[in-house]
């Protein structure tokens, strides 16, 4: 992809906004039921996911924002193939910090929306972000 630093790509910056907008209405619209210390009974911790949801969005609104002077349309993959990808890094996240009781309080929050808007900022490398860790702590 070409960088051209005094063409802004109106699309891409377009797309970053409504990211951005999405994680703040999803965080608006669910605010009372996303935050509880204890997860209650016979839930399916829907609105936990919602905010992972929300991390995620922040995050890839934030790289896609950063990435507004590339002069390669983002159509379709920021409709099609990076809503996907999102949905599957929130998931994942809301998953492994669900398997321990440690972090399905409010240590929750943290470390979910750390790791959320962490991964989808590197939502095409997070692979190799993840070697370059595990190589880090070998060594």
């Amino acid at each position: 992809m070409k960088e051209n630093p005094n063409n802004l790509n109106k699309l891409r910056v377009f797309f970053a906004i409504i990211y951005f907008l999405i994680s703040l209405i999803i965080i608006y619209f669910f605010k009372n039921k996303m935050f509880y210390f204890k997860v209650p009974e016979n839930s399916w911790n829907y609105y936990r996911l919602l905010w992972c949801c929300s991390a995620s969005a922040l995050g890839f609104s934030a790289i896609a924002f950063i990435l507004r002077n590339h002069e390669k349309s983002p159509l379709p993959e920021y409709l099609t193939y990076y809503p996907f990808q999102l949905l599957a890094i929130a998931t994942l996240v809301f998953s492994l910090l669900h398997i321990f009781d440690a972090t399905s309080g409010y240590l929750f929050y943290y470390l979910s929306f750390s790791l959320c808007f962490t991964f989808s900022f590197l939502v095409d490398n997070y692979r190799g972000f993840i070697k370059s860790i595990i190589n880090g702590f070998s060594k």
